[in-house]
């Protein structure tokens, strides 16, 4: 199955190449829509999803789609995008995950990808929670997962920057999601948050990908990721 992932658009809506599934880990939004900060009018952040977004996801050459929030995408926490679940909508147009599965087929071979959009808590930002809330969401996570997609990366995965708190340089991902990880055995984790932790790192053989396309400046530097799944489960 070939995969395209992405995270950390903050507005960027960057050309998606031919794939099976379309993921995207959070952060789509930008911070400001004209006069408007998405934290204080969630729901002009969400009007320009709706203007910018949808009709660029309904060009995107992708069989399957699915997105998830991250901490700027205020809209996705304070505004209602109930027909975007996977109970009411189709994977072959968009299907928005909170917390939750949803199953894509491509070539006769099925998937499951389980969504979170939540992060750390630092400052005063969209889908934050404390460790300790942290570890009882990720225990949720069921072990038929395939596709893990998170906002924010496993502890000591894709995760070095500086941190919030100390400002000093060092791994910021959350050890709850990394203990997740070991006990649900994903065929594959996507993630972002950490713009410098674009890239792959692997963890007890399971492939971690952070698929930020800008940089701290929130400038488009990279290509989203291209991924060829070929470990999943079959129909039949």
């Amino acid at each position: 199955m070939r995969i395209v992932a992405l995270s950390d658009q903050h507005g960027q809506l960057p050309e998606i190449p031919l794939c099976d599934l379309l993921i995207i880990a959070g952060d789509v939004c930008p911070d400001r829509i004209g006069p408007f900060l998405g934290m204080h009018s969630p729901e002009q952040q969400k009007s320009w999803f709706v203007r910018q977004v949808r009709p660029w996801l309904a060009a995107a050459p992708a069989t399957h789609k699915i997105l998830t929030w991250g901490n700027h995408d205020w809209c996705g926490q304070l505004c209602s995008f109930r027909h975007d679940s996977p109970s009411e909508a189709s994977t072959t147009d968009l299907q928005i995950l909170v917390d939750e599965a949803t199953t894509v087929v491509a070539d006769d071979e099925s998937i499951t990808i389980w969504a979170t959009p939540w992060s750390n808590q630092f400052m005063d930002w969209a889908f934050m929670k404390a460790p300790e809330e942290l570890e009882a969401v990720y225990a949720e996570i069921p072990k038929s997962v395939d596709v893990l997609v998170s906002h924010q990366p496993p502890y000591g995965h894709c995760d070095w920057t500086f941190d919030a708190h100390s400002g000093r340089p060092g791994h910021v991902g959350s050890r709850e999601l990394l203990t997740a990880i070991e006990r649900v055995q994903p065929t594959l984790v996507i993630c972002g948050h950490i713009h410098n932790g674009y890239g792959r790192s692997e963890h007890r053989g399971i492939p971690i990908y952070n698929v930020s396309v800008v940089d701290e400046e929130y400038r488009l530097v990279h290509h989203p990721t291209l991924i060829e799944l070929t470990r999943g489960r079959q129909i039949g």
